[in-house]
């Protein structure tokens, strides 16, 4: 597994989009898609919730999310926690670092929405399989996986030269292994948009 730790904080520190809300894949379709996810309600996790951008549009009203986020870069999960100060609740608790692909903190059907935007594709294809099972795991029956992924390589390379986008594919590609209820691509970022109900059912 690569070190996606030094990789990500590395990332973080270097590069200022990592850090700026309009450069923020996921703040920018949380605001432009996210009308329906006041209906949810409960908890929600961000996964690769990098500087916290997502994390604080849901704990916001009208959502009001009890939001957490997991990230590989232990600065990203440090920004997270600082921009989330303002609410009243303890972002230690919330925020955390994750070293690998497991969510192993986190119970079963722990969660009402889980959201992941162009994180994804900055995966080895085989932690993208654990990663989703993880996230299945932890989403509630009936709960939403809200996402999206890149089908481009990326504009950085990381810290070893490698391209931060280690699995690129097409759209094809990213919908049979997720099998989305609805996908929407977006031609002009290349990026392919996931939404995904949980109807799993429940063990016996």
């Amino acid at each position: 597994m690569p070190d996606y730790r030094a990789i990500y904080n590395d990332v973080i520190e270097r590069e200022d989009n990592y850090n700026l809300a309009q450069c923020s894949p996921g703040y920018q379709n949380c605001v432009e898609f996210g009308h329906g996810l006041s209906l949810l309600g409960g908890r929600s996790l961000d996964f690769g919730c990098g500087v916290g951008f997502v994390l604080e549009y849901l704990a916001a009203p009208p959502f009001r999310f009890e939001v957490y986020g997991v990230d590989a870069s232990d600065i990203a999960v440090e920004r997270s926690r600082a921009r989330l100060a303002r609410f009243p609740f303890e972002p230690l608790n919330r925020v955390r670092h994750v070293t690998n692909s497991k969510l192993s903190s986190f119970e079963d059907d722990f969660f009402s929405l889980v959201t992941s935007f162009d994180v994804l594709e900055h995966l080895d294809e085989a932690d993208i399989v654990s990663v989703w099972d993880e996230i299945q795991r932890v989403l509630r029956r009936g709960g939403l996986f809200f996402g999206s992924v890149s089908c481009r390589p990326s504009g950085y390379q990381d810290r070893f030269g490698d391209n931060l986008h280690r699995t690129v594919r097409g759209i094809d590609w990213w919908v049979e292994r997720l099998q989305p209820d609805r996908a929407l691509y977006d031609a002009a970022r290349s990026q392919l948009l996931i939404w995904k109900r949980n109807f799993r059912k429940p063990a016996v």
